[in-house]
């Protein structure tokens, strides 16, 4: 084999090359995605990481595997855990009673075809986020059912979910062995990194000589959110790759605007299928609502619980919605004999038609309903904004066979934004923090939930994209005077979280809206509105990856900084801290040559390049120690245009 970059540098600085052992045989192979990007942090040399896994020090072995299938129609989400997938063959047999070395990772989307695999571009299934556990042979995966969101089982699983659980559908847990000789971290590892739209083309390792050590690997288990947004009939994903993206059918709260790059429903936004349950009791009143009702979510559902419950309910209702300046801001309802009209039964008189008004602004009284007697509905004490919780139901058209979508999303709790100086998303009254003001997010997402209105009929009905999730891991056999262990700092509660508590929506900047500014040549030649989250937290553990989520098409870069020991949370800024890493994701059409002319060159696609810290020869800074050091993130975000559900997720690999 011919030497390496690393090699011929290890023989003249002599820094220490491992050796594997006769039985290692390392792979000759490429990546399976190509060359990733990483940023530099400010103490670091560039170019000098290996820019190929088979050129790590001592060579590394590749082993390729399949998830089990993915199967959407357009508008629909997936959100379930797909039963755990065993580790190649060759992987498990030779690490079978030994601690295997994982240093990294790499995941496509593919159709697999017998012309060979075909990868899914983003623009056709956006991958939101993942959840992946994997497994050793002390340890084993049992799958349950929950009770309820307030199920005690819940708790653990919500934590690696992005604060929300998909609690109706099967869950994963991990059980150790009795005595098993490997339990703890060597018996299972959580591996979420990089786990949105950025996760093909951003890099899942480690710097040389770090890894994640697991004890005899047998399986691993995956819960990915795919998102359906493929054009049936004007993007063609057989190749060349990428297609021209071209938007399909979109909701009405759709922000993604005419010609944009990305679909509006890889945002998840609020359609007319859901309506909002909120825990708060309601009237019907004649003088006006001191807080009008903010959505027809949650009108609509708030006017059936009302009339339910007065003793003489109608047995139809007539919801719609419009922007009328003579009718009552906020939710209105009228009583009328709708039997002609409506072909109800004639011992049947009571019709509800609730009206919810868009208009922000209209003094029109509450009697106002097209001049018949009509009413307010109204909460009664309302909490403070953030303060409230409550759950969005899914309402099926019975009409559309392809509907498929039932039940309710994970419960709102009270006070899901964390107050300043963790984030200041509610000092700004983002609207992910209150169920009133949600607008669209992963709230609104469910498994098999169409992300259309009620009115949409579900297209392509008989063309479901089915597709498999293919991973390659590059490993080697585990040397604990070389390799030092990782944990994923999620696991451990090393995650720094400006969102709700992941994520957050991005508003449209413009002047007087907070955290916007008009800014020019700081994140991306030109100028344009920019919005920007920060917070402050207690670091933990020492940090040898950074690997911020966010989301395609509004995320712009992420700082990380840390401040002098003793230094209070509130005075822990931009300002006062030392810069330790700064990430700028890459735009699929940037002309970044990693990804430039590559199935990857998609405009609503990014790779979101690493902070990396190791060892000197790799041009890296020390490994940084941030236990009980105040860090400070600053997330901007592009604004022009405004985009719910973006992440806030900083995932770092620490030694703990």
């Amino acid at each position: 084999m011919l030497p390496t970059v690393l090699s011929i540098v290890a023989a003249a600085t002599g820094v220490r090359m491992p050796n594997f052992g006769p039985d290692f045989v390392p792979s000759t192979l490429d990546n399976m995605n190509g060359e990733y990007i990483y940023s530099t942090t400010p103490g670091g040399t560039p170019g000098m990481m290996p820019k190929q896994y088979r050129d790590y020090p001592g060579g590394a072995e590749a082993y390729d595997v399949y998830s089990g299938p993915v199967s959407t129609l357009y508008s629909q989400v997936w959100w379930t855990a797909l039963a755990p997938t065993a580790f190649p063959d060759g992987m498990v047999r030779k690490y079978n009673g030994s601690k295997v070395a994982i240093v990294g990772w790499e995941i496509d989307q593919v159709r697999r075809t017998p012309k060979g695999d075909i990868s899914v571009p983003i623009s056709a299934s956006y991958n939101h986020h993942f959840v992946a556990t994997m497994i050793g042979a002390g340890a084993r995966f049992k799958k349950i059912s929950l009770n309820g969101p307030d199920d005690p089982r819940a708790a653990p699983l919500r934590k690696r979910c992005h604060g929300m659980l998909n609690w109706e559908q099967p869950q994963y847990v991990v059980e150790e062995l009795a005595g098993s000789s490997s339990t703890g971290a060597t018996s299972n590892a959580q591996f979420s990194s990089a786990n949105g739209g950025e996760y093909r083309k951003s890099y899942h390792g480690f710097p040389p000589g770090f890894a994640l050590v697991l004890d005899s690997p047998t399986e691993f288990q995956f819960t990915p959110m795919q998102i359906d947004t493929w054009n049936r009939e004007k993007m063609n994903i057989s190749g060349p790759l990428p297609p021209a993206f071209v938007a399909g059918p979109e909701p009405a709260a759709s922000l993604a605007s005419s010609g944009s790059s990305h679909s509006g429903l890889l945002e998840c936004p609020m359609t007319s299928r859901l309506t909002k349950e909120v825990d708060v009791t309601y009237a019907i009143r004649t003088d006006g609502c001191a807080t009008p009702i903010l959505s027809f979510q949650e009108c609509f559902a708030a006017a059936a619980k009302t009339l339910s419950a007065s003793g003489r309910p109608p047995l139809a209702y007539l919801n719609t919605t419009g922007s009328d300046p003579h009718r009552p801001v906020g939710c209105s309802v009228v009583l009328v004999d709708e039997v002609a009209k409506a072909g109800l039964p004639t011992t049947t008189t009571l019709t509800a038609r609730v009206y919810f008004n868009r208009i922000v602004y209209s003094t029109a009284p509450c009697g106002s309903m097209e001049k018949l007697p009509g009413s307010c509905v109204c909460s009664v004490n309302p909490p403070p904004f953030g303060q409230i919780g409550g759950v969005l139901m899914y309402h099926a058209n019975a009409s559309q066979a392809a509907d498929v979508g039932s039940g309710a999303a994970d419960r709102f709790s009270p006070g899901k934004c964390a107050p300043s100086p963790a984030t200041t998303i509610l000092e700004q009254r983002n609207p992910t923090c209150d169920i009133r003001n949600y607008q669209g997010g992963q709230w609104a997402c469910h498994h098999m939930w169409s992300l259309l209105d009620k009115e949409q009929p579900i297209p392509w009905a008989d063309q479901p994209l089915v597709f498999q999730h293919k991973w390659r891991f590059w490993v080697q056999p585990y040397d604990p005077s070389y390799h030092t262990a990782l944990t994923l700092g999620e696991s451990v509660g090393s995650a720094i979280l400006l969102g709700s508590p992941w994520e957050y929506d991005v508003p449209q900047c413009g002047q007087g809206v907070p955290g916007c500014s008009w800014e020019c040549g700081t994140v991306s030649p030109g100028c344009t509105w920019v919005h920007t989250v920060t917070g402050s937290h207690m670091g933990q553990h020492t940090f040898v990856a950074f690997n911020p989520h966010c989301h395609a098409p509004t995320c712009l870069q992420i700082d990380l900084y840390t401040c002098d020991k003793g230094t209070a949370l509130d005075q822990c800024n931009a300002t006062t801290g030392k810069l330790a890493c700064r990430v700028k994701p890459v735009y699929g059409d940037a002309g970044h040559p990693a990804i430039q002319n590559t199935r990857f060159s998609e405009p609503g696609f990014i790779a979101i390049p690493d902070c990396f810290w190791g060892k000197a020869e790799n041009g890296l800074e020390p490994p940084l120690n941030l236990t009980d050091v105040p860090l400070h993130v600053v997330k901007k975000c592009n604004a022009t245009e405004g985009h719910y559900g973006e992440m806030s997720g900083g995932q770092p690999w620490v030694i703990v």
